[in-house]
């Protein structure tokens, strides 16, 4: 990798997610933008139970659906941002940082072209971990 490619890292879990890339100026990498989750609205009341159709058993649909639905919805809110920067050529290299389901849902909504920079993915919530300690957790020689 040469010094004049960039490598964008974004760092996200279910309470937000930052991007950020080393700079010429700076010994650690600089925070290039942040995104907090967008809220996913769930109908009022308890969670709702359905039933099996040919058995009295039932199972619960509440808050287990909602999460799952917060979670595609910031993944595909992340993933198209990471299509746009790259279609846009804004990096070269991109390492994922995030908890495992979230990294499985942004991966799956990348485009091929963003998918294909894909340098390193890391499969923890490091997003209060500060941008100098980030540079810990990338093993792979000369992605910062």
């Amino acid at each position: 990798m040469t010094t004049s490619e960039r490598t964008r890292i974004l760092v996200a879990a279910g309470g937000g997610a930052r991007w950020i890339e080393r700079a010429r100026d700076h010994a650690d990498p600089v925070t290039l933008g942040e995104l907090q989750p967008p809220s996913v609205h769930h109908h009022q009341g308890p969670p709702g139970v359905s039933f099996e159709s040919n058995t009295a058993m039932r199972h619960g649909t509440g808050q287990h659906g909602l999460a799952d639905r917060r979670r595609e919805a910031f993944a595909r809110e992340l993933a198209d941002l990471l299509n746009g920067q790259a279609q846009k050529g804004e990096y070269e290299h991109l390492v994922i940082a995030a908890p495992p389901r979230l990294l499985k849902a942004i991966r799956e909504k990348l485009s091929e072209p963003a998918r294909r920079r894909i340098s390193a993915e890391i499969p923890k919530d490091l997003l209060k971990v500060s941008n100098h300690d980030i540079k810990a957790w990338l093993h792979a020689p000369g992605l910062l």
